[in-house]
């Protein structure tokens, strides 16, 4: 094993134990902050899995996780079991994740930025409008976890375990013949067009498989809140998901995690004592570009590169003899 995965290895223990220890050894808030932070981290992912393997950057995908939030809400208050409630947001999750691929399939670049706004924006009037079915500006409360992870503590270390599964399950699609074929069709789309590759067909399994992941994100974050409302579905909603991965670094496996710390942390921490939070976030949004073009743990990576082949320097000089 050499250094490098030796590092790596040591790192990934070292933050299981610190996960798995935290509810032991920190207070009720602190937890209930990490449970927000993983849930939130996943519709990071979700976003992170365009933009890391297709190089496409969505402004809309916090509409596909109302879309499965509203439904386990609507369900909850209507008293169905969790298995109706999963099928409901399991139902509209797969439906405006195919909407998003129809509509953002054969788009690049700026245009498939905007096209995701407009969807997302479209979900967010649909929840403000709908009223008799989102609550409209009041939202949906009263939704209920279930009683299985119904106390704080429990619900962490579910949401830990699918934030696990969920990171293991996109490392293996990345990694896999379709996850290289995405990767092809975002250096060179001209070149494998003329292998025979479907470029559309691809984009549009990406997007409807990024929508899932931000599908159980929503999931997650309305059994967090135990409250929705059409701000989840927002464009700030969107655009803050989209910070998360450039700040923790595009493409990266846990750089969602990592922006979704800082953004989380940002909002519920600084803003109690500093009350234009947004401010600070973008201060610390703008040098982390400036510093780290590739992210926190991009940047990271590079530098334990740029040290690795550095070359070693010697102490001891020459000896000039005389003759």
């Amino acid at each position: 094993m050499n250094r490098g995965r030796l590092i790596r290895g040591i790192a990934l223990a070292a933050i299981a134990v610190v996960a798995i220890a935290l509810p032991y050894v920190v207070t009720s808030y602190y937890v209930i902050l990490a449970s927000l932070v993983l849930a939130t981290a996943l519709l990071a992912s979700s976003v992170n899995m365009l933009a890391g393997d297709a190089g496409l950057f969505s402004l809309g995908h916090a509409g596909i996780a109302a879309a499965a939030g509203y439904g386990v809400a609507w369900a909850s208050r209507e008293g169905y079991d969790i298995g109706i409630q999963l099928a409901i947001a399991g139902g509209l999750t797969v439906l405006a994740s195919v909407l998003y691929g129809l509509i953002s399939m054969r788009t690049n670049g700026v245009f498939f930025l905007m096209v995701t706004l407009a969807a997302g924006m479209v979900c967010y009037g649909m929840a403000y409008r709908w009223s008799s079915v989102t609550g409209g500006d009041n939202g949906l409360t009263g939704v209920r976890r279930p009683p299985v992870f119904a106390e704080y503590w429990q619900y962490y270390f579910f949401i830990l375990a699918v934030f696990v599964l969920v990171t293991i399950a996109l490392i293996r699609v990345s990694r896999s013949p379709f996850g290289l074929t995405v990767r092809g069709i975002r250096d060179n789309d001209a070149r494998m067009r003329s292998l025979g590759y479907g470029i559309s067909a691809y984009k549009f399994a990406a997007v409807v498989l990024s929508g899932v992941v931000a599908g159980i994100a929503g999931i997650l974050l309305v059994w967090q809140t135990e409250f929705i409302s059409p701000a989840s579905a927002g464009f700030q909603a969107s655009a803050l998901a989209l910070v998360m991965v450039v700040l923790g670094g595009t493409g990266t496996v846990l750089g969602p995690l990592v922006g979704a710390a800082v953004v989380v942390l940002t909002q519920q921490v600084v803003s109690t004592y500093f009350e234009r939070w947004p401010t600070v976030l973008g201060a610390v949004f703008v040098l982390v570009v400036i510093v780290a073009r590739r992210g926190i743990l991009g940047g990271w990576a590079s530098l334990l590169i740029r040290r690795r082949r550095r070359p070693p320097t010697s102490s001891n000089t020459p000896e000039i003899t005389g003759g």
